[in-house]
């Protein structure tokens, strides 16, 4: 379950950031603070399976340096480096995620960030753990092979009495278009009254 709490400052760029997204779903997608696997199914009125891309645990690496101040864990701890898809029934990519952090000391914990079958936000609400998410960054990224822009997120999960853990979501262009506003035009300067 996820806990709503009061937005943290920090997250105020990314919230303004999403909500330069033109279409209506990718910014409540960009925003929304529960299960992103849950949300995606709503949107699709189907189910979505995991598919394991790559998966390895080893020492805190530069790869996660700059997570490092977030996250708190010491440079010789067990490291989670995680790459999913979600898929449709079609077998299509619905998302791309990362997930990155220190190995939880919780073997439920572990074995929810670890399953090669069950997608995160489903297993997690499965296990009813409490947490908290917390924006950071949004952004627009090439969806390949496509030759068009992806919307994504990354934010950081706290489940308690456990380092928090990163994840990035990477939304196929075609569910969640990443096309922004156009940036709004200054008014025209009005001539002066004689």
């Amino acid at each position: 379950m996820t806990r709503r709490t009061p937005g943290h400052p920090a997250e105020q760029p990314a919230l303004q950031r999403a909500q330069q997204f033109a279409d209506p779903f990718t910014r409540r997608l960009l925003t929304h603070r529960g299960s992103t696997t849950a949300l995606l199914e709503h949107h699709l009125g189907a189910p979505l399976a995991l598919r394991l891309v790559a998966q390895r645990v080893r020492r805190t690496g530069m790869e996660a340096a700059h997570l490092l101040p977030l996250l708190g864990p010491h440079a010789d701890e067990p490291w989670l480096v995680r790459r999913t898809e979600l898929r449709h029934g079609s077998h299509a990519a619905v998302s791309r995620n990362l997930v990155m952090g220190p190995l939880p000391r919780r073997a439920d914990l572990c074995t929810i960030l670890t399953s090669d079958t069950v997608p995160l936000g489903r297993a997690l609400a499965e296990h009813r753990l409490p947490q908290r998410r917390r924006l950071l960054r949004v952004g627009r990224s090439p969806w390949r092979p496509l030759a068009t822009s992806a919307a994504w997120r990354g934010y950081v999960v706290h489940v308690d009495d456990e380092l928090p853990f990163y994840v990035e979501e990477f939304f196929h262009p075609a569910i969640a278009p990443a096309r922004l506003r156009p940036a709004p035009q200054p008014e025209p300067a009005t001539a002066a009254a004689s």
